[in-house]
């Protein structure tokens, strides 16, 4: 049905959508029940998200537009990008999403329609064309829209989207932290159970990274915890892995890591295709370290796919991916001996996180490259490249990440 559907709307313009005849208020009504069950497909039921996205646009193309048509719009591309088809049309999906927001905008005033489409777009879509910062933002002013006209629930799920962009983009912890906690507050006064539970996975993971929960963990209420049926859906579940796989990748943990994006990649995020490219990265990373303990012609598989994947997710946003291409290749070559190679692209994925204002894969690319010159006997750039490291943790909070450069710094102090 994505496949009919882009073909119909293929050259779609904003002129087109903004002098479309209007929808009557008998179909926009069912429109709107259409649009209310793809928002909750997306949790629920996402395998039916894509279904219900491409019948809003095939009833708006037939019978004219209404405030809920820009929704399915932007659902459709949405869905468009979450599908994993080689021939996904992505830069057309998110152009026929920028159109219908613009016309949006134009032609229909209503706040809390608007953070509905942001919550989607910026959500699920910019992270392809906007970098992750500034989609984060967005998200941000999604929440505040739907506070300001009392839609709660619109509010905290752009609320929940700010918080994992800002995780993955490198946001600093500390501010992560208190962000996390005031929607916590806010999703415990509303009786907000989705909120409550998916920020408090976010929260669980932003406090392992700061310090382990030593310090952190007490402002959690108990309450927040997840409960009854919430951590039953399919959308919960990759979350839920997804965390565990982040968990154990940045504190070293390579076995349980990839015991849990094994379970992420079999669930294949119907619906969260960003947290499917970092999967990916993290898969790729962690098969070098295993490739050292036993080198299998499967396992050496996982990195080159990881470096395609990454490589493609980059042609639409060099922004958000060419530093983790780099990280991937350098580690590729690290491990053939290409160390010229090698050495140049550690500094590429250096260099390009910073670019980027990654600060937190600034300092991934700064500790794998100090593991790589210390493998080969350069003690003194190996520990330059960990104390670099340690730099970059403690800008971006992780007292847990820079407890582990220093105990690097002094194993390689005693050849320095």
């Amino acid at each position: 049905m994505l496949t009919a559907t882009s073909k119909m709307i293929k050259s779609l313009s904003y002129t087109e959508l903004l002098e479309m005849k209007e929808m009557d208020k008998k179909l926009g009504t069912i429109l709107g029940f259409y649009s209310l069950m793809a928002t909750v497909a997306l949790f629920a039921k996402p395998e039916v998200f894509a279904f219900l996205a491409c019948r809003q646009v095939h009833l708006t193309m037939k019978h004219g537009i209404s405030k809920w048509s820009i929704l399915g719009f932007v659902q459709y591309a949405a869905a468009t990008i979450c599908s994993n088809k080689t021939s996904t049309d992505i830069q057309g999906a998110s152009r026929v999403a920028k159109v219908a927001i613009s016309c949006f905008k134009e032609r229909f005033h209503s706040a809390e329609q608007l953070a509905n489409v942001y919550f989607v777009y910026f959500g699920m879509v910019a992270f392809y064309t906007e970098p992750l910062q500034s989609a984060a933002e967005m998200l941000r002013q999604g929440f505040d829209m739907g506070m300001s006209v009392g839609c709660r629930s619109s509010a905290l799920l752009n609320g929940i989207q700010h918080i994992k962009l800002s995780l993955i983009g490198g946001e600093k912890l500390d501010a992560l932290l208190d962000q996390v906690d005031y929607y916590l507050e806010l999703a415990d006064l509303y009786e907000h159970e989705l909120g409550k539970t998916y920020l408090s996975t976010f929260r669980g993971t932003i406090s392992l990274l700061i310090d382990k929960g030593e310090s952190t963990s007490s402002k959690t209420n108990s309450n927040n915890a997840p409960t009854g049926n919430s951590t039953k859906s399919a959308t919960m579940s990759e979350t839920m892995y997804f965390h565990r796989a982040m968990q154990a990748f940045w504190l070293g943990h390579t076995e349980r890591c990839q015991h849990f994006v094994g379970k992420a990649l079999r669930l294949s995020f119907v619906t969260e295709r960003l947290s499917n490219i970092m999967i990916t990265f993290i898969h790729g990373l962690i098969s070098f370290q295993m490739l050292k303990r036993r080198d299998t012609t499967k396992l050496r598989t996982v990195p080159k796919n990881a470096i395609i994947a990454l490589k493609t997710a980059a042609l639409h946003s060099q922004w958000n991916f060419q530093n983790k291409v780099h990280l991937l290749e350098a580690e590729y070559f690290s491990l053939n001996g290409n160390h010229e190679e090698a050495n140049a692209s550690y500094a590429a994925a250096i260099a390009s996180s910073r670019s980027s204002k990654f600060v937190h894969e600034q300092g991934l690319a700064c500790e794998y490259a100090g593991f790589h010159y210390k493998k080969i006997g350069d003690h003194v750039s190996a520990w330059d490249f960990f104390n670099q490291a340690k730099q970059c943790y403690a800008e971006w909070g992780s007292q847990t990440k820079v407890g582990i450069m220093a105990r690097q710094l002094e194993s390689c102090q005693i050849f320095v």
